[in-house]
């Protein structure tokens, strides 16, 4: 059975993901849920992240002022993307997370570490 994810947890998630650069909610969405069910530690099935909880963290974290978005116009028939970044006071916070000695912090640093 897997484990859901906190609000409280994804926070640093989200940062650690923005600090690598600018996304759009939907991968940031996909790319969390792939590395939390992979991020198991052996455990079955994972880390489950609730379908819908990335864009209310998004936005608590522009209301905070640790991120900010735009919206970029893809193409014509092409459904236009809001893209985040962080903030120098989200970059501030996403470094201490990363440094921190929590699981959320290890996989924030896992995400910053990655490859695109």
């Amino acid at each position: 059975m897997a484990a859901s994810i906190s609000q409280a947890d994804l926070r640093p998630l989200v940062l650690g993901l923005l600090a690598r650069r600018e996304m759009y909610g939907y991968e940031i969405a996909t790319t969390l849920a792939v590395q939390l069910r992979a991020s198991a530690d052996g455990a079955a099935g994972g880390i489950e992240l609730a379908e819908g909880s990335v864009y209310p963290a998004l936005r608590r974290l522009e209301r905070h002022g640790l991120a900010a978005a735009h919206w970029v116009e893809i193409g014509e028939g092409v459904p236009r993307r809001r893209y985040y970044v962080l903030t120098p006071a989200g970059a501030r916070v996403a470094t201490r997370a990363a440094s921190g000695a929590s699981r959320p912090a290890s996989v924030v640093a896992h995400f910053r570490a990655a490859q695109p």
